[in-house]
């Protein structure tokens, strides 16, 4: 089994609770004026500790990130948080230079504040800015100004964090393609290592947001998919500029600072999840194994999703030790196609025969023809058993995944 799969897995701790719930978003997240820290906090060490053995059946298994995401992590109060670290490292083979990564909001950090999840470990920021602009952080719901993020950039390099990600969104309403540009010169201006610039997506979420509620009843116009298009590419060019590279269709980092984290999930490898609304995904110790040939009943890996409402969560996990509430076996095939539409989202592409190696099928010459057509039409190339989509191919990642539906 290559060494890719059997030695390396992440860890996702997912914090649900926010100062405000932005308009947009469908991730598990909950506003609270009062935080239960101390039960969440037992909650997820109950959990970590449940979860552990999945993970640590193998001696040479290591995990490469630890992402502490939401909702709004920062808002964990820093000496449970440094807890939970501890724990996670306790419990897992974590590797030495594993990219610890916290999400942080604009505002809801001081100086003080980050050095503490500095020195509890954390080795890497990731700011929710999606915008310096006062109008459309308005029409995000964000609570935060321009200026707020640049402090909370500035306070967490002061605090030691020479590893700091920028998220940005583009496509808010009145936006321009000039002020989606103007957003990430900004942000460019502030020297981070990594930028997640988005298009902000209303349809295919987890549950029916406001906006996407405003939006259906015309109470909410926005840019059209030609226009966001543009502010895509515009924003694209602003970074390339700057030497940031388009790793992945949303995301761009100096050399060598590309997100661990997501790359995970993107090469479908297994990492631990535990936290409201977490999702998690492990591989059988061999993808070959199982009962059957046949790959469309062959199983070869298990996805699970934890109870979105935090109150249910901790009730789950106090019972049984896990927050389950939904769980999937994955087979060769399901496994395929969702490897083939991730990994078409990286510049870098995957390489076909290590998949057809992984999963026992013949990827190549089953799919010829599609990845020729591709090829021909300019939205993918080839290099030896590698398969990338090129640039124009990532701008129509979806349209060229689905040739292979």
């Amino acid at each position: 089994m290559p060494r890719r799969q059997a030695d390396t897995f992440g860890i996702y701790v997912h914090f649900p609770y926010c100062l405000s719930k932005c308009p947009y978003c469908d991730f598990a997240s909950r506003a609270e004026a009062v935080i239960p820290q101390r039960r969440y906090t037992d909650a997820i060490l109950r959990e970590l500790r449940t979860q552990a053995p999945r993970f640590t059946r193998n001696a040479n298994a290591r995990a490469v990130s630890v992402y502490f995401g939401g909702g709004t992590p920062s808002l964990w109060d820093p000496p449970l948080f440094a807890e939970v670290l501890r724990e996670v490292r306790a419990l897992f083979p974590v590797a030495a230079d594993a990219e610890i990564t916290l999400e942080a909001n604009p505002g809801t950090t001081d100086e003080g504040r980050f050095s503490a999840f500095r020195a509890a470990g954390a080795n890497r920021i990731s700011i929710g800015v999606q915008s310096f602009a006062p109008r459309q952080l308005v029409s995000l719901g964000r609570k935060h100004s321009g200026g707020d993020a640049v402090r909370a950039f500035q306070t967490a390099r002061a605090a030691g964090f020479d590893n700091i990600s920028l998220d940005l969104i583009h496509g808010a309403e009145e936006q321009s393609a000039d002020g989606a540009a103007r957003d990430a010169r900004t942000a460019i201006e502030l020297n981070p290592e990594h930028l997640s610039c988005y298009a902000l997506t209303l349809t295919g979420l987890a549950e029916e947001v406001p906006m996407a509620k405003a939006f259906r009843r015309g109470e909410l116009e926005l840019p059209d998919d030609e226009l966001q298009a543009t502010m895509g590419e515009a924003v694209r060019d602003e970074l390339t500029r700057a030497g940031y590279r388009r790793y992945e269709i949303s995301n761009f980092a100096k050399p060598g600072r590309e997100a661990v984290h997501n790359s995970l999930y993107w090469r479908g490898l297994p990492y631990a999840a535990v936290g409201c609304g977490a999702c998690g995904f492990t591989l059988n110790e061999s993808l070959r194994s199982g009962a059957s040939a046949d790959p469309q009943i062959r199983e070869v890996g298990r996805r699970w999703q934890n109870d979105r409402s935090p109150e249910r969560y901790m009730e789950r996990v106090e019972a049984t030790g896990l927050g389950e509430s939904s769980a999937e076996t994955l087979t060769a095939e399901e496994h395929l196609r969702e490897r083939l539409f991730t990994g078409l989202r990286l510049a870098d592409g995957f390489d076909l025969m290590e998949l057809e190696h992984e999963l026992g099928l013949p990827v190549r010459k089953r799919f010829a023809s599609q990845i020729d057509r591709l090829c021909r039409e300019g939205l993918a190339e080839r290099d030896a058993s590698w398969l990338r989509l090129t640039a124009r191919g990532l701008d129509l990642h979806s349209e060229a995944a689905l040739r292979f539906f």
